[in-house]
């Protein structure tokens, strides 16, 4: 029985205690709502399942750290299915091999994947206004996703692992999202869970003033920015850009190339719904120095770019913007 099963439990002073408690945590709680963001502490809906998520991804990573992962993936990698019983659920994991080989070649130990996933601060609600029927979540430093996806989507993304691995391997540069790992919750009297583990690439974020999702039409794509000096996140979409534009110079043929061959990727694969995520952010003075390679900085796809605009602030154009790129794709077939 869990804390907030024993404050149900506990009569008319249980109950105050839980009002307490809201009290207590609601000050904390409060930035992540004006961010668009919800803890989910111990009176959310979803308390239960995350600290269930939490705590099977921990013993997940684990049996990747105590068998590490063989040089070259064989067939059975990507057919392996893991199954770990924990006292309320089971965890089963999918060709984690495969993904902890993907993590690996990111640059990223077994050993941070796992604190980050198991911290043990919450994990964070993510209010997406996506028109899927999938519940969001971000890991308590917001470095990675977690997405509900439904049994067909799961069976689609495994089915066509090797050639999104083949994919990442041959162009190293992909603006592909990277899926980090795909899990089941079995729930005893309750329906199974399937999600995914998803790499932000908006991570980290602390210094991003505008987020937009591109998908090259203008049909519904225009939301209502925040008000000004708010700090609630609102993800812009492609109306939201007009009237801007990206000087990508020398950098441009890379991109405009890459883009190209990830999109022409997802059209083989019958993938209908993806875009193009970007993030305006203004050079510090520390990122300004030579010597520091971007690599050190974020660890994800980066360049350095002007971002002007056909509207001037302040008498002057904004530059010397630092623009993350990184296409992700809804898996749909």
């Amino acid at each position: 029985m869990n804390q907030a099963e024993q404050m149900e439990m506990s009569g008319t002073g249980g109950s105050r205690r839980t009002r307490t408690v809201k009290r207590r945590v609601w000050g904390g709680l409060r930035q992540w709502k004006l961010l668009g963001m919800f803890e989910i502490d111990q009176q959310h809906e979803f308390y239960s399942l995350t600290c269930m998520m939490k705590e099977g991804l921990s013993a997940a990573v684990q049996n990747t750290i105590d068998n590490p992962i063989p040089d070259e993936l064989s067939e059975d990698d990507y057919k392996l299915e893991v199954t770990q019983i924990h006292k309320d659920f089971r965890m089963e994991t999918f060709a984690g091999p495969v993904f902890a080989s993907l993590r690996r070649s990111l640059g990223m130990t077994e050993k941070e994947y796992q604190h980050s996933l198991s911290s043990e601060g919450c994990y964070l609600q993510f209010i997406s206004n996506s028109k899927s029927k999938a519940d969001f979540f971000l890991t308590n430093d917001k470095r990675f996703f977690l997405k509900t996806q439904n049994r067909r989507e799961v069976r689609f993304l495994l089915s066509n692992l090797r050639i999104y691995m083949e994919h990442l391997e041959k162009f190293p540069h992909s603006l592909l999202v990277k899926f980090l790992g795909v899990h089941r919750i079995k729930i005893p009297h309750r329906r199974k869970k399937y999600f995914i583990v998803m790499q932000s690439v908006f991570y980290p974020d602390e210094r991003i003033v505008a987020r937009y999702d591109i998908k090259g039409c203008e049909v519904s794509r225009w939301t209502d920015p925040a008000p000004e000096g708010s700090q609630v996140i609102v993800v812009l979409k492609d109306l939201n850009f007009e009237g801007q534009f990206i000087t990508l110079d020398h950098q441009r043929p890379w991109l405009l190339r890459q883009v190209e061959i990830d999109t022409a990727f997802l059209r083989a694969l019958n993938v209908l719904d993806y875009s193009l995520l970007l993030a305006h952010q203004p050079l510090h003075q520390d990122e300004r120095n030579h010597s520091l390679s971007f690599a050190t900085l974020i660890m994800r796809t980066k360049k350095s770019f002007s971002l002007l605009s056909t509207r001037p602030m302040a008498g002057r154009h904004v530059a010397e913007t630092y623009v993350i790129f990184a296409v992700i794709c809804k898996i749909t077939a």
